[in-house]
């Protein structure tokens, strides 16, 4: 962590729980008062990838912002996945569910992302390569 000559703090904790499981966390301070905390989890299969953030979390007030992500390999070039985002504070409450999907190919590569927000799609092609 760094702190300045003001006593703001920033802080990461990293823990590798097990092989497959990482755990962070990452505090914030200003003026002797925390601005941002939050806590993340991640496992990493051999073909998916599943994670969990906690943002500002805090009991008294029941508030809350969280982040679900999840990839799994469908096959050696295609991955599909998706993304919740839940936010709770006193007197609203919503969720988002993104669903995304990637495909690479040997020189090009192309996702779609599908939500409330609407459609993304994305390609990018490999250029000339120039050898020496």
């Amino acid at each position: 962590g760094d702190m300045n000559t003001g006593g703001s703090l920033n802080a990461q904790v990293l823990h590798l729980v097990a092989e497959r499981i990482r755990t962070k966390a990452v505090f914030q301070t200003h003026l002797s008062k925390f601005v941002t905390w939050q806590f993340d989890g991640e496992y990493r299969g051999d073909d998916c990838t599943a994670t969990l953030t906690l943002g500002n979390p805090d009991l008294l007030s029941e508030s809350v912002i969280m982040v679900a992500h999840f990839l799994q390999s469908v096959t050696s070039r295609l991955v599909l996945g998706g993304e919740m985002v839940y936010h709770r504070r006193p007197g609203e409450e919503g969720a988002i569910v993104t669903l995304a999907g990637k495909y690479t190919a040997l020189k090009w590569v192309a996702t779609l992302n599908i939500g409330y927000g609407g459609a993304q799609a994305r390609y990018y092609h490999k250029g000339h390569q120039q050898g020496s």
